[in-house]
């Protein structure tokens, strides 16, 4: 009997201090630490969990401190990454040193994205770590004196050969992890082109058209090419006119500008005016969307090239110098 009402206990517990998330959820943060009282030389473990729906797209900014820098560092960074049914969660598990006495801040963190067409912005709080010295000013005993025994020169030789061996293994596996956990964020990732292309799939001009619903269609159509050109050239158009959008081209020089403008523009009538649309205007401003997407790739791979033809042409120069 005593353990069946052990059993029922044991359950309720369980039951209650396991929580739903809430369906109405966007992005919901919850932090925890370690502890905020602390020896120097001490580390503590400061979690952020980020609870969001799937299909949201977020930047995590990461944690900072006060300005005593050298006296706090983060010691190492673990990502967790769950599923939740139509959420997804993110736990991120920091190791934090200190090597100073005092009261440290550790400035909150920051997360922004976009839902509905509304830019919001979510904030972690303050946390303030106290780090106590070793002893309230005690003296440590001397230490004895030991006797030294002289070791030959060939263990020497070995115990290093050792420590070689043993950092390069930790350096070996070090390196593959950082490998494996940059692979597997790629592939979680979701680039902007792919995303872009993937949303593009499911809008049929032929339904539209045939439906005679032509603003419904280039509401669609333009919020897609909006949010990549968004994403791919760091530009938060997706809210501006079409006006706006123009004259940020202009100022930046912007390929293709008048393609675009012009698209939007007629997009606009369609949208605002009620203007009717042919399906031959339908179809070739998709092939246009789809078709600079698929020209203009995603961010990440842009810079990498970037980051490339910048050491080819730092090389040539440094050669010219040397020939000069």
């Amino acid at each position: 009997m005593k353990k069946i009402l052990l059993l029922l206990i044991i359950s309720t517990l369980i039951f209650s201090c396991s929580k739903r998330v809430d369906s109405d959820t966007i992005v919901y943060t919850k932090t925890s630490v370690s502890s905020v009282n602390i020896f120097i030389g001490d580390s503590i473990t400061y979690e952020v969990h980020i609870i969001s729906k799937k299909d949201i797209d977020y930047n995590y900014q990461d944690i900072s401190f006060d300005d005593r820098v050298s006296q706090s560092r983060i010691i190492s960074v673990e990502n967790i990454n769950k599923n939740k049914g139509n959420f997804k969660e993110r736990i991120i598990k920091y190791n934090i040193g200190f090597y100073d006495v005092g009261q440290f801040v550790i400035s909150p963190f920051k997360i922004s994205y976009n839902y509905n067409n509304e830019y919001r912005e979510l904030y972690g709080e303050d946390i303030n770590v106290l780090v106590n010295p070793f002893s309230d000013g005690d003296v440590l005993p001397p230490m004895k004196r030991a006797i030294s025994i002289p070791m030959p020169l060939y263990v020497w030789i070995i115990i290093i050969a050792v420590l070689i061996i043993i950092v390069l293994i930790i350096f070996s596996v070090l390196f593959l992890a950082k490998y494996i956990e940059k692979k597997f964020n790629e592939r979680l990732t979701i680039k902007e082109d792919t995303e872009a292309l993937n949303a593009l799939k499911n809008i049929d001009y032929n339904i539209y058209y045939n439906e005679n619903k032509f603003a419904e269609y280039y509401f669609e159509l333009t919020f897609i090419f909006k949010r990549y050109l968004t994403k791919r050239f760091r530009f938060n158009i997706e809210d501006m006119t079409t006006s706006e959008i123009s004259k940020l081209f202009e100022e930046n020089k912007f390929t293709e500008s008048d393609t675009i403008i012009k698209m939007f523009t007629e997009g606009d009538l369609i949208k605002f005016a009620k203007a009717s649309a042919d399906i031959e205007l339908m179809e070739k401003d998709y092939n246009f969307c789809k078709d600079y997407i698929i020209a203009n790739g995603n961010l990440y791979t842009a810079l990498k090239k970037e980051e490339k033809e910048k050491k080819k042409l730092n090389k040539k120069l440094k050669k010219k110098r040397v020939k000069k």
